[in-house]
């Protein structure tokens, strides 16, 4: 694979990455769910945060490397940024389900 459709593809990648994070708070916020995922991870130490961030990159750069195409790793990247978000929120949506319950 060329650097340029290397770099696209990470590019892609932490552009969608940026907008599921930013879709989540704002639109738990909006439906008044509390971003129990974001307070977690906002609450770890400035090192496991790091490690966090290196790992996802690190997995971000290997997804870049492995697709066959640049087409075909776009829509990958869409399709695992939508699951993720959709994942999320369910998990917030149980979450809620649960407290509610208690």
């Amino acid at each position: 694979m060329e650097l340029d459709a290397f770099f696209l593809l990470l590019g892609v990648a932490a552009l969608s990455f940026l907008a599921v994070v930013s879709l989540y708070v704002v639109w738990s916020r909006i439906v008044g769910l509390d971003p129990t995922v974001a307070q977690t991870f906002a609450s770890l130490s400035g090192i496991k945060r790091f490690f966090a961030a290196l790992l996802s990159g690190a997995l971000l750069g290997t997804a870049a490397v492995v697709a066959p195409s640049v087409p075909v790793g776009i829509a990958a990247i869409v399709m695992l940024a939508a699951s993720v978000f959709a994942a999320l929120m369910l998990f917030e949506l149980v979450q809620r389900r649960h407290a509610n319950q208690s």
